[in-house]
């Protein structure tokens, strides 16, 4: 997986509003099949020739960027919307961008996959993490 974390974020490690991380993965059938023998959902569009990723697959993704990376360790995901406007496929490089978009009460990020050009994937999370101050929260809302 590749990383790529905004210059300020390195920096400080604070939360900061824009703060922006991006991951690439390769999404394969041993992928794809893993998932359906964990999750139990071996409906036959995820098997096949050109097998369908699983969309709960690929929050989950979203999930191991928002506990691990940004906004990082010590996160809870409090809620997560999705939309899925487009098909993603094994095989599939799937670009995996999460961005601070509020830092109130709750940290809110929004988040997009995408195949090329296609969004596959988009939504928002809201969470908390322990990184949070009070003063954070005073000065970095939008």
């Amino acid at each position: 997986m590749l990383t790529r974390l905004s210059r300020r974020f390195q920096s400080t490690k604070a939360l900061t509003v824009g703060d922006r991380v991006v991951i690439s993965k390769r999404v394969d059938k041993s992928d794809i099949n893993e998932f359906a023998r964990l999750s139990g959902d071996t409906n036959p569009i995820h098997s096949g020739d050109r097998p369908l990723v699983h969309g709960i697959y690929l929050a989950g993704l979203v999930s191991g960027v928002i506990g691990t990376k940004l906004p990082g360790d010590g996160t809870v995901v409090v809620s997560k919307t999705l939309r899925f406007p487009n098909a993603c496929y094994a095989g599939d490089l799937v670009k995996i961008e999460v961005e601070i978009q509020t830092i109130r009460k709750l940290v809110r990020c929004g988040f997009w996959c995408s195949v090329g050009d296609k969004v596959v994937m988009e939504g928002t999370a809201d969470v908390i993490n322990k990184r949070l101050t009070k003063n954070q929260t005073c000065n970095n809302t939008v």
